[in-house]
């Protein structure tokens, strides 16, 4: 009885917690019984195959029945346990035995990396952007955009400030613009941008998300994150994963990755998929350590949970502008690509 009551009260004071959910497509989880059964899953290593059976049936059954005969092989009725051999040697190499495939199965089995670099705590609003929006802040960046125009209202610059006038054209509009500014706006010094289609997609992407609250938060992503993102369009990632909603769910979302893999981990299979999962459709990517790194960091800031502060206000980019990075080119591309080859 008093046993019962310790375990009733354990059930019901100590919490617990239950593993993380499960995730099919996580190749590095390493699946083990618990603890109590580990002496079973240590003696199915030394049984394999056919003689199998040995392992799980017939040396638990003489086990059992070794602890049920104890009674009847030591029938003496001496009290003090030096007396009682035979009981407690019986006793005593199972306990051994169960101990010691327990405390070998826990010794020889590597951990299994339930995080990636440690939670996340505000979430900035460039962390929120679809890959297409912050690659448009590369392009931003690239062609010194900034050296004509504000984001926000600030000191007089050749152009309008981009967060209270690109909100009142259509992505289509702006595309053509930066193709032949003067076309479109008669007068203009504005020089062509010479990028594809695709990248101008995302640099109008990029401007459409831009408010006067959200400027300066966009304005300081980090240049890991968006070249990263770069990176991940011009790699066409988005044919397979999502990024805060955005892309095809033929792989897994890639937000949260932080909690899930290592960053060795992602590193290894962009490289080499099949390392990790031989069956899997996902192609080998030939980037260097530089770019691997951006792209890894990059998939590890991004949110767990995505907001709906941004995600409310996207506007979608017509297809036949590029919304894929793949739509307008057959190759795959690093920041540095300007263009089809």
């Amino acid at each position: 009885f008093i046993a019962f009551v310790i375990l009733f009260v354990l059930a019901v004071a100590v919490r617990v917690p239950l593993e993380r959910l499960a995730d099919p497509t996580d190749t590095s989880y390493i699946p083990r019984p618990d603890w109590y059964f580990l002496f079973l899953f240590q003696i199915l290593k030394l049984f394999r195959g056919p003689v199998e059976v040995v392992g799980s049936v017939l040396l638990p059954t003489l086990a059992i029945l070794a602890l049920l005969l104890v009674p009847f092989l030591d029938r003496g009725t001496a009290k003090r346990l030096a007396q009682r051999t035979v009981a407690v040697g019986v006793v005593g190499l199972l306990f051994i035995g169960w101990t010691g495939l327990t405390v070998t199965a826990i010794v020889t089995t590597p951990k299994t990396p339930t995080s990636g670099e440690g939670e996340q705590t505000v979430i900035q609003d460039w962390q929120e952007l679809s890959p297409e929006a912050l690659a448009g802040i590369g392009y931003f960046r690239g062609e010194q955009c900034s050296s004509c125009h504000n984001l926000t209202e600030g000191e007089s610059k050749v152009g309008p400030a981009l967060a209270t006038t690109a909100v009142r054209r259509t992505p289509a509009w702006m595309i053509e613009h930066f193709k032949s500014p003067s076309q479109l706006v008669p007068g203009s010094s504005m020089p062509p941008i010479h990028l594809s289609d695709a990248q101008l997609a995302a640099l109008a992407a990029f401007l459409r998300k831009l408010t006067p609250k959200n400027s300066k938060g966009l304005e300081s992503a980090p240049t890991y994150a968006v070249e990263g993102a770069m990176i991940y369009q011009a790699n066409q990632c988005g044919t397979c994963h999502t990024v805060n909603g955005e892309g095809m769910k033929v792989g897994p979302s890639l937000n949260g990755l932080f909690k899930r893999r290592t960053k060795e981990w992602v590193g290894k299979q962009i490289r080499n998929p099949k390392s990790h999962s031989p069956d899997t459709i996902m192609p080998s990517y030939d980037l260097s350590p530089r770019e691997i790194d951006q792209l890894v960091s990059y998939l590890f800031s991004l949110p767990h949970i995505k907001s709906i502060s941004i995600a409310s206000t996207e506007k979608s980019i017509p297809q036949e502008f590029g919304l894929h990075e793949g739509q307008a080119r057959s190759s795959r591309r690093t920041p540095d690509s300007k263009g089809p080859s």
